[in-house]
């Protein structure tokens, strides 16, 4: 019996040893997460600036720091109205109804089924989980639910099992799931960061009411929900879900950089990348917007640049192969100004590739569109047309 209890003693001591190297672990991480936070205005604190790191917070205020975690807090404002109509739960106050409505129209937060929302409610461990694997989305290589959303976390990085004992998570243990998160995320919602180039954010010019105005220099633009955009027609178009993009289930991983050069292509006559373009359709089927993708269109061209410095017919002895006036026998423009063309989605670059073998003269005429419906991102549309009279 006395070794049974010394057995117990000594695991009881080095159980309580291990406590304070867990919790100056969290409080490293903590310090870290919630500076970050606080400066990117993602996690706020009272009147004072005081965080209030060792309280819990309440479903409302955890659909507020999501929404500023995952969408422009200017465009969400700019659309006040339609989120806080997306809002159907009867007991959500007024100055939480837009964060409330944005993350139920994201599928972020869920209701109980009656009309409630529960907004003073206080939020667990499981139920923080939930709503940051939800703005994962596909980013999230696995199955999981509800149930298993604390060991999904875990397993996928966004949580250390330490900051999910409590009954109530709290703020300062959020701020570790936070500042996870939007290390997976890969962009920070509403913050004023330094973004690298080509990040598909950074050429993005906005109007004075906060719309973006789509790039037109040929640089990426990469949609994310919350992004009103600006139409040809002066109207502006709320983006509101984009978790189709770059996640097709047709598509062969994320697509690569834009490809190089495998042969001179200097050689090919200078084409001017064609006006950046918002083309917006409402009618009692839908509303629906085409951007003018720039960026994959100069995909297109450089693939096809390759393909004729490859092909025998079209690039001899290292150099374009030349019509009787001067032009190259295979061309390529960035319109297609009719409406006969074939099309593909996602991205395969075989697709263009097989295109152009069958019939490698003429003018190759290609363009890209990313087409959105009541503000859904469904699909990257490549077309293309061969014209062999021009």
């Amino acid at each position: 019996m006395k070794r049974m209890v010394t057995l117990l003693l000594s695991i009881l001591l080095a159980f309580t040893l291990s406590l304070p190297a867990l919790a100056g672990s969290l409080d490293s991480e903590i310090a870290t997460a919630s500076r970050f936070l606080q400066a990117e205005g993602i996690l706020q604190g009272n009147a004072s600036g005081d965080l209030q790191l060792e309280k819990p917070l309440t479903r409302a205020e955890l659909a507020v720091i999501a929404s500023r975690l995952t969408v422009n807090q200017e465009h969400l404002m700019a659309d006040k109205t339609y989120y806080s109509n997306q809002c159907k739960f009867t007991d959500v106050p007024d100055w939480a109804r837009v964060y409330v409505g944005y993350c139920a129209s994201m599928y972020y937060v869920n209701g109980y089924g009656d009309g409630r929302y529960d907004p003073d409610g206080m939020v667990t461990p499981a139920a923080a989980c939930t709503v940051l694997l939800r703005c994962c989305g596909n980013l999230v290589p696995f199955e999981w639910s509800y149930e298993t959303a604390l060991d999904a976390a875990v397993q996928y990085g966004i949580a250390p099992r330490e900051a999910l004992q409590e009954q109530y998570i709290s703020r300062g243990n959020l701020s570790i799931l936070l500042y996870r998160t939007a290390e997976k995320l890969g962009f920070m919602g509403d913050v004023d960061v330094e973004m690298p180039e080509n990040d598909g954010r950074s050429p993005l010019t906005k109007n004075a009411d906060g719309s973006i105005n789509v790039p037109s220099d040929g640089s990426q633009y990469i949609p994310q929900a919350g992004d009103v955009i600006r139409c040809d027609d002066g109207t502006n178009y709320t983006i509101t879900d984009t978790r189709l993009y770059g996640n097709s289930m047709f598509a062969e991983g994320q697509l690569p950089p834009l490809p190089t050069p495998t042969c001179d292509w200097s050689q090919f006559p200078e084409l001017e990348l064609p006006e950046a373009e918002v083309r917006h359709f409402k009618d009692e089927y839908g509303d629906d917007i085409f951007i003018r993708n720039l960026y994959e269109t100069r995909r297109m061209q450089y693939t096809l640049y390759n393909a004729i410095g490859a092909n025998p017919q079209t690039w001899q002895n290292g150099k374009l192969v030349l019509r009787s006036d001067g032009s190259p026998l295979a061309r390529v423009q960035l319109t297609i100004p009719g409406e006969d063309h074939s099309n593909f989605w996602p991205w395969k670059p075989e697709q263009l590739l097989n295109y152009f073998n069958s019939c490698p003269t003429g003018l190759f005429q290609v363009q890209v569109w990313d087409v959105f419906s009541d503000g859904v991102y469904l699909r990257t549309e490549y077309q293309v047309n061969l014209d062999i009279f021009s």
